[in-house]
C-alpha cells in the first residue's frame, strides 16, 4: 500500500512547479493541485508565497539532494514523449500503467483525439474517477479507467476488458512503478507490451540496481536509503543495471532508443528555463529513465 500513497507525493512535485512563475515552469498542470488531500494543497497554497516556497523546496533539498530539479525534469521528459508522439501521430493509443493521480490525459494538446488507458490500483482508480468528475464535470470519451493489481491480475485480461486493443500502436508510459513491484511482475509487463504493434514505445523509470541491493548508497541519498530500503517490509524491491539494458530489453523484443540518467537531464533541461534548482539535479543519481520500442 505504501507504493500506492507515492502517486500523492508525485502529483504534488508537479503542483509545486505550478507555484513557479511561468518563465520558470518546466511544463504546465492545472489539475494536480485539485487532486491532493487537503494537507498537501495546504503546502501548495503557503508555496504561492516566494519566499516560503523557497523555504519549502530548500528543506526538501537539503534531505535528498537534487530530488525536487529531477522530478522536474522527469515529468518534463515524459511530457516531451507523449508531444512529440502525438505531434508525430505516431501512435494511436496512450497506456499509462500506474498513472497514480497524473493528469496528461486531460491537458496535452491534441489528447483527446487519441485513446487513453489509465492502469492502477483499484483505491487509487477510484478515487481519481471521483475528483476528476468533480473537476471536470463529466469524465472525457477519451480516458478508459483499467483498476488493477499489478501483483495478483492479468494485464491482457485487464486491458482487454477496458477495450484496449494491441494491435492499435501505442506509447506506454511506465512512471515510477518498476521499483515498487516485484522482478515477475515487471518481466510479465514487458513481456506483454512486446505484443504491441511495432512501432509501439514505452518509456519508463527504474532505481538502480545497485542502490536497491546497498552497494551504491552515498551521502547524498542515505537518507533515502534508510526509508526505502528498510530490511522489514522495504519499499523499493527491485532495480536494474544500466549495463545490462540493451541486453535486457532486447530479450522482449524492445530496442533501446534512449537510457538517459540526472547528469543528462540537468543538461538538457537546463538550459531552457532559468531556475536554480535544476543545478543540483545530477546529484539525485539512483533512478534513470528509459525510452523503447518494439521491433519484431
Amino acid at each position: 500500500m505504501k507504493a500506492i500513497k507515492t502517486g500523492v507525493g508525485v502529483a504534488w512535485t508537479r503542483a509545486a512547479m505550478m507555484s513557479y512563475p511561468k518563465e520558470k515552469r518546466l511544463f504546465e498542470d492545472p489539475y494536480s493541485e485539485k487532486l491532493l488531500p487537503l494537507l498537501y494543497r495546504f503546502f501548495i497554497i503557503l508555496m504561492r508565497n516566494p519566499k516560503k516556497r523557497d523555504s519549502i523546496i530548500k528543506s526538501r533539498e537539503k534531505a535528498f539532494p537534487g530530488f525536487m530539479g529531477w522530478f522536474f525534469c522527469r515529468e518534463r521528459y515524459v511530457d516531451d514523449i507523449l508531444k512529440d508522439s502525438l505531434t508525430k501521430k505516431e501512435v494511436e493509443t496512450v497506456v499509462n500503467l500506474g498513472s497514480g493521480i497524473d493528469c496528461r490525459a486531460y491537458y496535452i494538446p491534441g489528447i483527446e483525439k487519441i485513446r487513453y488507458f489509465e492502469v492502477d490500483h483499484p483505491t487509487v482508480i477510484k478515487k481519481k474517477i471521483k475528483k476528476m468528475k468533480k473537476i471536470l464535470g463529466e469524465l472525457p470519451d477519451h480516458v478508459a479507467y483499467v483498476p488493477i493489481d499489478f501483483q495478483k491480475q492479468s494485464l491482457d485480461a485487464e486491458l482487454k476488458k477496458a477495450g484496449y486493443n494491441l494491435t492499435s500502436k501505442t506509447l506506454f508510459i511506465w512512471e515510477a512503478v518498476t521499483q515498487y513491484i516485484s522482478k515477475e511482475a515487471n518481466d510479465s509487463t514487458f513481456k506483454y507490451v512486446a505484443q504491441a504493434a511495432p512501432g509501439s514505445k514505452i518509456v519508463f523509470s527504474y532505481i538502480l540496481k545497485s542502490f536497491i541491493n546497498g552497494k551504491y548508497i552515498h551521502d547524498g541519498i542515505k537518507r533515502l536509503a534508510k526509508y526505502m530500503l528498510k530490511k522489514k517490509n522495504p519499499v523499493f524491491i527491485f532495480g536494474l543495471d544500466p549495463a545490462d539494458m540493451k541486453d535486457y530489453l532486447f530479450q522482449y523484443s524492445l530496442t533501446l532508443i534512449e537510457d538517459i540518467d540526472s547528469v543528462e537531464m540537468q543538461e538538457r533541461y537546463s538550459k531552457l528555463v532559468d531556475l536554480d534548482l535544476l543545478k543540483t539535479v545530477k546529484e539525485f543519481d539512483i533512478e534513470r529513465f528509459v525510452q523503447a520500442e518494439v521491433k519484431r
